[in-house]
């Protein structure tokens, strides 16, 4: 699963709200960037875009935390990552980003229509699946998928058909290494949480 991803914009409020608009959720304030915003989802996953003025940078930051008696008690500010503005800009990117929305073709459509920005059906593989291509301010790929789209593609897009496409045996799933702990009542993962909060966290 991705759970969220940044991206760099000229109207970062806009655009956060226009993807909030997309999935059904609400957009705000996003505090860690100078002049950013935040679309949510809503969708019970965390799952949000980061939108950042376009020259705004994620720069990492310098030294590592000692790792001796490190805990989640740590103070480890000044070692992260932290946006920077004033950097370089150009028009097109290797980030792209694709989201499923509850909207039909003709909804999707029509926003990008009142925004001005390039939008259409891509019917990708030649038919394999198909796609909204949705130009958030004609820069941005944006890829958004139907509820009928979004069906297609997960049932498309699985490591046995790639495989199968690349005419390659599958390789051994990562999955298989792991221990895979059993989720119960007051687990989640390997993070154990009280009774009182184990069914309130979605």
């Amino acid at each position: 699963m991705i759970n969220h991803i940044s991206i760099g914009v000229n109207n970062p409020e806009k655009i956060a709200n226009t993807l909030a608009e997309l999935w059904g959720g609400v957009a705000m304030p996003f505090p860690p960037s100078p002049g950013g915003f935040v679309a949510f989802a809503d969708d019970g996953k965390g799952t949000i875009v980061e939108c950042l003025p376009i020259d705004v940078h994620a720069v990492p930051g310098t030294g590592l935390p000692e790792e001796e008696d490190f805990s989640i008690e740590t103070v480890t500010d000044e070692y992260e990552c932290t946006f920077v503005s004033g950097n370089e800009t150009s028009l097109f990117g290797s980030v792209h980003l694709n989201i499923n929305s509850p909207l039909d073709e003709a909804s999707i459509k029509a926003i990008a229509k009142r925004e001005g920005w390039r939008c259409f059906t891509a019917n990708r593989g030649r038919g394999l699946f198909q796609l909204i291509e949705f130009w958030i301010e004609n820069r941005f790929l944006l890829e958004v998928q139907t509820p009928e789209m979004a069906e297609a593609y997960e049932n498309l897009v699985t490591p046995e058909n790639w495989a199968q496409f690349l005419e390659m045996p599958l390789p051994p799933k990562y999955a298989k290494n792991y221990d895979q702990p059993q989720v119960g009542a007051g687990v989640i993962g390997k993070v154990s949480f009280p009774p009182a909060l184990a069914g309130g966290l979605g």
